[in-house]
């Protein structure tokens, strides 16, 4: 007698198959039994597999219509992968059903397992959120991990717009540039933020922003600012927040992030060009001293009057002459000793600078300032073409003979590197040189990278940033 029940089913072949002619279900399985029958010897014999349980009973639709049947066919089986794949190609081999021709075709080969690992995933999610209601984690890294990974699993779709899950009901939204960004700011609890996607803003970005009191926080850069002012001109911005100069926000600690939110500014205020970086408090007008409220004058205030006459030493109180003193050169007293040079067991501290130079010494002592960056005369040779972009905003990538393969924004300089097709060598930009910028460089094959200005960057050992 066959075994109907699998205690541990793998995979499941699902095929369809269309039979010219009306049979019934049992016509179908003694097909399938007698056509694969010594197909592929003993080991997978249907009858033998079946016995021993390692597949499970056959189950058959049966669809009939006019003169034809078709159905699908389920077979289960706890075989590994390549002898359920045979067994699957092997039902394809049913040509007839009785007198009727008939066509088998596996649909697909299913691992039953995946579905029980992500009920398993979802369900073991779930107990460990409950328990951290009710108990604590003795290690704090490992709580701050776990809740990192809860925090991040919270990101939502909010009208094709990559948020937080409390966009949609919270009066007030935080704006950034990216999905990283977002995912940041969920991993330190803030959970109404929106991404904007950099320069690309989407129409729903823009309905929202006027619905709501909106905050942009940016990096610290030119293209976080290019990138704010691009949404203001399209929607409303009330503040404007930034990341330290040369930073970007998914780079931020927690504190980082608090700072420069509770630094915001309204945007009318917030790239208003600055004296000396100082801008006066408005309403505020300087007045004399004497003018202020609290000033009180002292009447009783009147200057001194000394009357100071010089008098001889001699004439001085407490002064008492010497009688044996007498006057001689400072060269003939008693405790006179000449000056160290004129010793004879003088030795100079240090060389004389002449002659420190011709043992190989550039630097005088004490003389520690740092060396100017000392440039490659390949990258000197780049400084007319750099200046034309200085204060433009502009970007140039150029190949390895030093030839222009783009002109472009700054904006989009990050964008138009990851899509490049072409091999990369030099890229020159009026902005700061970032993390991101370095990465995605490298795996286009560049060398080398001028701008105005580095930002916190680590160490790499393909590519040299320069500034100028």
């Amino acid at each position: 007698m066959a075994k109907t029940y699998l205690s541990a089913v793998k995979y499941e072949i699902l095929a369809s198959y269309e039979v010219q002619g009306v049979v019934e279900k049992p016509d179908i399985v003694g097909a399938i039994f007698g056509q694969c029958e010594g197909l592929l010897g003993e080991d997978m014999d249907l009858k033998e597999l079946q016995q021993s349980g390692k597949i499970g009973r056959i189950e058959i639709s049966v669809n009939k219509g006019k003169g034809t049947t078709s159905g699908e066919i389920i077979i289960p089986s706890s075989l590994d992968q390549i002898k359920t794949s045979i067994l699957g190609a092997t039902i394809e081999t049913v040509e007839k059903v009785g007198p009727f021709e008939c066509k088998v075709k596996v649909l697909k080969i299913s691992d039953t397992r995946k579905e029980k690992r992500d009920v398993i995933t979802d369900r073991a999610k779930e107990l460990l959120k409950r328990m951290q209601k009710f108990e604590g984690i003795e290690s704090g890294e490992m709580a701050n991990t776990v809740k990192e990974e809860i925090r991040t699993e919270k990101i939502v779709e909010y009208n094709g717009l990559q948020a937080g899950p409390e966009v949609a009901t919270n009066p007030e939204i935080i704006v950034v540039e990216g999905r990283a960004d977002v995912m940041k700011l969920l991993s330190y609890g803030i959970n109404n933020a929106v991404a904007m996607n950099g320069g690309n803003i989407d129409p729903p970005l823009i309905g929202l922003c006027k619905q709501k009191k909106v905050t942009v926080l940016i990096d610290g850069d030119r293209g976080g600012e290019l990138n704010v002012k691009k949404l203001a001109s399209m929607t409303k911005v009330d503040f404007v927040a930034k990341a330290p100069d040369g930073k970007e926000v998914e780079e931020l600690t927690q504190k980082e992030i608090l700072l420069s939110l509770k630094r915001r500014e309204p945007y009318s205020d917030a790239f208003k060009p600055r004296e000396n970086g100082f801008e006066p408090r408005q309403g505020f007008e300087p007045r004399p001293f004497q003018q202020r409220d609290n000033y009180r004058p002292r009447n009783d205030f009147s200057p001194r009057e000394r009357s100071f006459e010089p008098r001889p030493f001699q004439q001085r109180e407490g002064f008492r002459p010497r009688n044996n003193f007498s006057p001689r050169p400072f060269g003939q007293r008693d405790n006179y000793r000449p000056r160290f040079e004129q010793r004879g067991d003088y030795r100079p501290r240090f060389e004389p600078r002449n002659q420190m130079q011709e043992n190989g010494y550039n630097q005088t002592p004490f003389q520690h300032a740092a060396k100017p960056e000392i440039m490659p005369e390949e990258v000197e040779k780049q400084r007319k073409n750099f200046e034309k972009l200085k204060g433009k905003s502009k970007a140039r990538i150029l190949d390895a003979k030093g030839k222009k393969i783009k002109e472009l924004a700054v904006k989009d300089l990050l964008e138009t590197v990851q899509k490049s097709k072409k091999k990369i060598d030099t890229i020159m930009f009026d902005g700061i040189i970032t993390n991101r910028l370095v990465e995605a460089a490298a795996e286009k094959g560049a060398t080398k990278i001028i701008g105005v200005k580095k930002g916190n960057l680590t160490p790499s050992q393909s590519i040299k940033t320069y500034t100028m």
